[in-house]
């Protein structure tokens, strides 16, 4: 009988690599990026940086957004995020989503500020 000499583990995404050092115990993270990421000529590249600019433009009036992260957006807005919330759903405010963040539209926010009620005094 001859031993049975010790075979690797194998990622199960990578099936041609062994599994290493902290990625044997947890799922392995690591991405391999393209060569092509680096190189903004790339027509893929290019493609997502025009869809990107598009986005971050406003098509009707042709002026860019001002987009903030939530929290900024939250902070400039004078409201907590529960409240940030409800106005993106009850579609007051605008939000878009870049990655995985939430942007908000700082000029909806302004437009909803504008539409808030004026407070009447009461004169005695």
């Amino acid at each position: 009988m001859t031993p049975k000499q010790h075979q690797p583990e194998r990622d199960q995404r990578h099936p041609g690599r062994p599994l290493s050092g902290e990625c044997a115990s947890t799922p392995c993270l690591e991405m391999e990026v393209p060569a092509c990421a680096a190189r903004p000529d790339h027509p893929i590249m290019a493609e997502i940086l025009d869809a990107l600019a598009r986005t971050m433009m406003n098509n009707d009036v042709g002026k860019q957004r001002r987009l903030v992260e939530f929290k900024d957006g939250c902070r400039y807005g004078k409201f907590g995020k529960t409240k940030a919330y409800e106005l993106i759903a009850q579609e007051r405010i605008k939000a878009y989503k870049l990655g995985g963040k939430t942007m908000i539209d700082l000029d909806s926010v302004d437009q909803f500020h504008a539409s808030l009620p004026k407070v009447e005094s009461r004169a005695s």
